[in-house]
């Protein structure tokens, strides 16, 4: 059963989004309140990242590299390689101070750096410096165009460490605007701020707030710039991106908004940036607490939540069953039904590693991870440029 709701144009509003759970065949008009399962895809690679970028905290692509920089040591990026994780170039500028800065972003004309971070809420010099992009090889600026702003909502400047709503580390620039994405440390929402790309003093103006429950770390548009990814974490470290599309002038949370956790326990994943349409990159800071988690770089593929259920192109018409039994002590299987089942597939650990990988033809695969300890694991199915991807939890018996 559906509720139509009928929009002031004459229109029905509802989801229209096939693969939510309230999906409504009839509705005309997206009113954004499409609901979906929860969803784990863990990336498709992840490697360590070298020392000298332990803090690294946004990344942005410009001159056909991938660059990162740390939050508050050095004022110096670093270009990625993005197949092996190595630094392949660095550029440094000495004339300018790295209090936090948390994200950069190029537009057409500029580098906006954003040196936004405010764990104790009580900055006041809260700025983007603006630097043009003929001149950022050069580190030759005598003046740096800076944007200054304030929160049109804060009042209270009084410190209170990891305990407010008025820190930041995600934002987008477009060709005339950024988009603050805060992050609220007393209420896991986040809160979107407008301001002009203008250098002076300004005020962020309060366009829109959603919860997240979660920390937003990063955000970075796709799909032509017609969407939205932004990365975080919960407070106890488990990473997550929420994905937001087709959304109206109204807000980037007008549209769907979905929540996909990345099977990353205990990465504090910092920053996002777009690879292709549907493809991202990743990279989290290192992090020693109960364990050591490195600083590390990863490859992200969700352009199967953009086909159909599952990720199975509906042409095939091809099923993907869930894996039995479940839990397992180690050995399970996986049924598939439809024409031309070859497929290929990776099994990875909770903390994105690679542990299997191989191919099958025919409608039943068999799994044995007898041999690894006990925990959660992911099987990535796959079959062209389709992607399945499986939750499967180990428990030997006792």
């Amino acid at each position: 059963m559906f509720l139509f709701v009928q929009s002031s144009m004459g229109q029905i509003d509802g989801c229209m989004d096939p693969l939510a759970s309230n999906y409504n065949p009839v509705a005309q008009n997206n009113d954004g309140s499409c609901v979906y399962t929860s969803t784990i895809i863990s990336p498709t690679s992840s490697m360590v990242l070298p020392n000298s970028v332990q803090e690294t905290s946004g990344l942005f692509f410009y001159d056909g590299m991938y660059w990162t920089h740390n939050d508050d040591t050095d004022a110096m990026f670093f270009a990625v390689d993005s197949l092996t994780g190595d630094i392949v170039d660095t550029v440094l500028w000495d004339c300018l101070s790295n209090i936090d800065w948390e994200e950069c972003h190029v537009n057409q004309t500029h580098l906006v750096i954003g040196d936004i971070g405010n764990n104790l809420g009580n900055r006041s010099d809260l700025k983007f410096f603006l630097i043009p992009l003929v001149d950022f090889y050069t580190n030759d600026i005598t003046v740096v165009d800076t944007l200054e702003f304030v929160y049109e909502d804060q009042v209270s400047f009084s410190p209170s460490l990891n305990n407010h709503d008025f820190d930041a580390e995600a934002f987008l620039v477009t060709s005339d605007s950024i988009f603050i994405f805060s992050k609220c440390w007393a209420s896991s929402s986040t809160k979107r701020y407008a301001l002009p790309l203008t250098s002076g003093n300004q005020i962020a103006q309060l366009r829109e707030t959603y919860n997240v429950n979660g920390l937003i770390t990063g955000a970075t548009f796709f799909d032509q710039g017609q969407s939205v990814a932004l990365c975080g974490y919960t407070s106890f470290l488990q990473p997550f991106v929420w994905l937001l599309w087709d959304y109206s002038s109204n807000g980037f949370f007008s549209g769907n908004k979905r929540r996909l956790e990345l099977g990353l326990p205990f990465h504090q994943v910092e920053a996002i940036v777009s690879r292709t349409d549907q493809q991202f990159y990743l990279s989290n800071e290192r992090y020693v607490g109960a364990l050591t988690i490195e600083q590390k770089w990863h490859q992200w593929n969700v352009s199967s939540l953009f086909q159909s259920p599952n990720g199975v192109d509906a042409s095939t018409n091809t099923q993907m069953g869930n894996p039995y039994p479940m839990p397992t002590t180690g050995l399970f299987q996986m049924d598939m039904m439809g024409p031309h089942c070859f497929w290929r597939y990776e099994i990875y650990n909770a903390q994105g590693e690679m542990i299997k990988r191989g191919s099958h033809l025919g409608n039943r695969m068999n799994f044995d991870l007898t041999s690894f300890p006990d925990g959660m694991y992911y099987v990535h199915i796959a079959k062209r440029e389709t992607r399945i991807v499986r939750t499967i939890i180990k428990q030997s018996s006792h």
